[in-house]
Order: C-alpha cells, then structure tokens, then sequence
C-alpha cells in the first residue's frame, strides 16, 4: 500500500522528481494557453490521485475490519480519517503544502500500524 502511495503521489506531481533550472525557467514564459493546459493537467491528476486515494481508504477500511490489536484498529481509524481528508482536497485539486503533509501523515501512521502489528 506505501509503494502504491508514493507512486499515486509521483504522478501526480506531489512528489519532486527533480528540480527546474532556474535559467531556462527565466528564459521561457509560459503563454496563456500553457498554462490553461497545465491547469487541466493538474486538475486531471489530482482527480485521478483522489479516485487512487479513495480505493485505498477501502482497503484501510478491510484492514480494520481483519484486525484484533487495539492499537493497530486505532490507527488505521486515523488513517482512514487522514485519507477522507486528503481525497477531499485532491478531489478540489487542492494538492498544497498541507494535502502534502496529510499523506506524510497517513505513510507514518501506516508504518506505526505495521510496527505495532508485528508486536
């Protein structure tokens, strides 16, 4: 589920692959028409990470219903929570500093869940 995560965010442009040139960024504008279509680009990501999202929160959802330690069931609640919101916000394109640390948040949560289930 973390590998599909990132990857959900790396196509979506949410994760940095690389970074610009700051030369070549000063010596090309983008027109309007450019950035129109960069807009539709990303709206069409964020949409697609919001359905990607959304199936995942199914999957927490089926998690919960396997678990027996407390501990384990109260995070992947918080993280179905986290994923609610997070699908929310992509759903609006909103894919900002703060959509950003919603998914650090649910990887964390996920991780603690494994550790604690290994317990």
């Amino acid at each position: 589920m973390k590998t599909t995560l990132l990857t959900a965010l790396a196509s979506a442009g949410l994760l940095a692959t690389g970074f610009a040139d700051p030369v070549k960024e000063e010596a090309k504008k983008p027109t309007e028409a450019e950035k129109a279509q960069a807009l539709v680009k990303h709206q069409e990501g964020s949409e697609k990470v919001s359905i990607d999202q959304d199936k995942q929160a199914g999957n927490v959802q089926e998690l919960i219903d396997e678990q027996t330690n407390a501990q384990v069931i109260e995070l992947l609640n918080q993280v179905e929570i986290l994923m609610a919101q997070a699908t929310d916000r992509l759903e609006d394109a909103n894919t900002d500093g703060d959509t950003i640390a919603i998914q650090t948040e649910i990887i964390e949560k996920i991780y603690e869940a494994a550790k604690a289930k290994g317990n």
